[in-house]
């Protein structure tokens, strides 16, 4: 999987030339909702990148406190991010999700079983949406915003199929009228 190195060759593109402001940018911007990235695969990118020619490490001294390292992003790292967007773009690849995944092997469990355990995905899914929606009142950046939207309306499209699935679930109704 190439995102990672493409996400931390755009923050350095944009500005983010250390490893702690590409952490903060990430937190900030809710980026871990929709990428696998942390502070050891920020740090990890950075020596494959820096060992592919891609970006450049140099020392920075500190007042005080320990140096920082900044790091450039290379001519070879700019045509390497863009090629990594052109290719993310390009994908075929549907949004998998092991919550789907679940709903549509709920079928196979006993009734009581797959409705119980949708109800408790779907609670967790409105608590989700209503996170989102105070993060959004604290957001101003357009990248975070335009995420936050995204995850809303997959979070209320995964809710109605949910909802929808619970219902085909429901214990079938008998006719207890003799006729």
């Amino acid at each position: 999987m190439q995102q990672p190195k493409m996400i931390v060759l755009g923050l350095i593109a944009q500005g983010w030339n250390y490893g702690l402001e590409m952490k903060q940018f990430i937190e900030h911007s809710n980026m871990r909702m929709w990428a696998q990235i942390g502070s050891s695969t920020i740090y990890k990118s950075l020596r494959d990148l820096e060992a592919e020619s891609s970006v450049t490490a140099r020392p920075e001294t500190a007042k005080r406190g320990p140096g920082k390292t900044v790091f450039d992003i290379t001519e070879k790292g700019q045509q390497r991010f863009d090629d990594l967007v052109g290719e993310a773009l390009s994908s075929q690849e549907s949004v998998y999700s092991d919550r789907i995944a679940g709903m549509v092997l709920s079928f196979f469990l006993p009734r009581a079983s797959a409705r119980k355990k949708i109800s408790a995905c779907v609670e967790n899914l409105e608590k989700g949406l209503l996170i989102i929606q105070a993060e959004k009142k604290k957001r101003t950046s357009e990248v975070a915003l335009i995420t936050l939207d995204y995850y809303r309306d997959i979070y209320r499209a995964e809710l109605r199929a949910l909802r929808r699935a619970h219902k085909a679930i429901a214990p079938r109704q008998r006719n207890n009228q003799k006729q």
